[in-house]
């Protein structure tokens, strides 16, 4: 018989239905153990691009305020920054685990392990989960909601969990809500409502938040109403697919393809629109360079006013870098909305506000913005400062990640181009520019949860040794659309071979629970590293 606990402690991820190594720079998450098929992946390579499973569980205990109210969390699920300090690192960090959904209505099970022992625990869940369904169904891969359960088991196999068996979402003291940190999701700060990571909003002043629906006093299942934030959904529609994403003109402020560029303009399918912010005369707790705070307008983040000098240099005693005053008297920051607004949008045609002369604020500098019309005759480049000529030009649609062509025609990878110019001792340097891509970042929504294990006595996944158990449970996450049929989860394969080309076609590398090989195939290698160049989207 085994032991009775009261408790567990969540250890670590389970990877018996996971890629071990990744399978072409994926984690695929597979429907059973045996690799059958994928509805979804986690992004295995963190912000410093080291490779690992792309999700992680740190027993790091920090208090957290939910509504004025302090709960002590034992630790987070997130994803594998591997820092000093994890569960409460800042933002930009890369603390959220970047989890992919290519199936509409398609369930994708993320399974821990857990070792009982006699003390409740809480935990904050971590994540991003994007949109990368199939654009050939009937409603182009669009989706609705997401839906976050708890249960046991994979695939087929997977049993809801139930009132009272110890496992569930933490759940406010009147049992009416899910605690979190943060909207349960929303979408990024930097184009909806700001944030004091990912900067000042480019869409909307608002968050676009979801609403959870009729499972809200549900401690088991986490589903949101259906609706998407109606800041979203009146210029896109259904949460789109990452492939139907508009297209968007932005500004690589340092040339460094590898790091994240300023959005400036979006493609509505007519025109090149954009949104000119506005800085008002309100007061806000301005933050100063030589530490401390002390009241001023927020004109002074005016990088078209007189905060900054005719270079565009600061001329204040501001750190205008950290936006979080301007941020906090938005949405978000104010939720009961008591502060005046220090930012409005105003819609205009790009072509209309950049005429060459517009600056905007970027990491606290006022940068000029070219004229719209040259703006594809200016790509990002790399400058050899010896004799003043363009030694590459970056194309971003070249290859599988973008390429550098170089004068005499031939191209270079980013890595590269990157090794050159850190060993040419300042010879070479990087050239800002403008370049066009999907808006990524509206495919993505940012997931905000607890989950409390309080007892597993009852798990069906338990086994014991006499003195040990350890047991596994599964937090299953799906992206939703009402107006497409469930796809049915595929059953088991009798052997490895007949496994789908999704799986990895059968062979060894990148099968489900084998041990996590650092030394990968030439092909992974290659697609991780060209994952760790792209530009990645800050994590709040």
């Amino acid at each position: 018989m085994r032991q009775q606990p009261f408790a567990a402690t969540v250890d670590s991820v389970n990877t018996d239905n996971l890629a071990v190594p990744p399978v072409e720079g994926k984690t695929l998450i597979y429907t059973d153990t045996a690799g059958t098929a994928s509805f979804g992946w986690l992004d295995p390579v963190n912000d410093s691009g080291e490779i690992g499973l792309g999700i992680s569980v740190y027993n790091e205990a920090f208090n957290g305020t939910i509504d004025e109210q302090v709960y002590q969390f034992a630790g987070c699920i997130m994803a594998q920054p591997d820092l000093e300090v994890n569960c409460q690192a800042p933002g930009d960090s890369g603390k959220r685990f970047k989890l992919k959904t290519t199936e509409t209505n398609g369930p994708i099970d993320l399974v821990f392990n857990v070792s009982a022992d006699d003390a409740s625990k809480l935990y904050r869940v971590i994540g991003k989960f994007s949109n990368l369904t199939d654009t050939t169904n009937l409603v182009e891969g669009g989706l609705k909601a997401f839906r976050i359960e708890t249960g046991f088991g994979v695939g087929n196999d997977f049993t809801p969990s139930s009132a009272e068996d110890g496992l569930s979402f933490g759940m406010a003291a009147d049992g009416a809500s899910k605690l979190s940190i943060g909207p349960i999701g929303k979408y990024p700060g930097g184009l909806f409502g700001g944030s004091r990571v990912e900067g000042l909003p480019f869409f909307s002043t608002s968050i676009a938040a979801f609403t959870e629906g009729t499972t809200a006093s549900d401690e088991d299942t986490m589903e949101t109403d259906g609706v998407i934030p109606v800041e979203y959904s009146e210029l896109f529609g259904d949460w789109n697919a990452l492939a139907n994403v508009p297209t968007g003109w932005f500004i690589d402020h340092d040339g460094n393809p590898a790091n994240d560029s300023i959005l400036l303009a979006w493609n509505d399918g007519t025109d090149w629109q954009t949104n000119e912010k506005t800085f008002e005369a309100v007061d806000i707790e301005a933050i100063l360079l030589a530490g401390g705070t002390e009241t001023a307008p927020a004109t002074i983040y005016d990088p078209n006013g007189t905060s900054f000098d005719a270079e565009g240099e600061n001329t204040t005693i501001y750190d205008l870098s950290n936006v979080r005053p301007v941020v906090d008297t938005l949405d978000e920051g104010d939720p009961d909305n008591i502060a005046p607004a220090a930012l409005s949008l105003s819609k205009l045609l790009a072509s209309e506000l950049y005429d060459g002369t517009f600056r905007v604020l970027i990491d606290g500098e006022a940068v000029t913005i070219a004229d719209f019309e040259t703006w594809a005759d200016n790509p990002p480049t790399v400058e050899d400062t010896t004799d003043g000529s363009t030694l590459a030009t970056w194309l971003p649609d070249a290859g599988d990640e973008g390429l550098y062509e170089l004068a005499d025609g031939s191209t270079m990878t980013l890595e590269d181009m990157n090794e050159m110019i850190n060993a040419s001792e300042g010879e070479l340097v990087r050239v800002a520019g403008y370049v066009q891509g999907p808006v990524e970042d509206l495919a993505n929504v940012n997931l905000n949860t607890t989950i409390s294990v309080t007892d597993t006595a009852s798990w069906p996944t338990c086994t014991s040794d006499g003195t040990e158990t350890s047991c596994t449970f599964t937090m299953r996450v799906t992206g939703l659309n009402e107006l497409v049929d469930d796809p049915a989860i595929p059953a088991t394969p009798a052997t490895p071979a007949s496994r789908s080309s999704s799986s990895g076609g059968g062979c060894t590398v990148g099968g489900p629970g084998s041990p996590f090989d650092p030394v990968l195939p030439g092909m992974v290698l290659l697609a991780l590293a060209g994952l760790w160049a792209r530009k990645r989207r800050a994590d709040a």
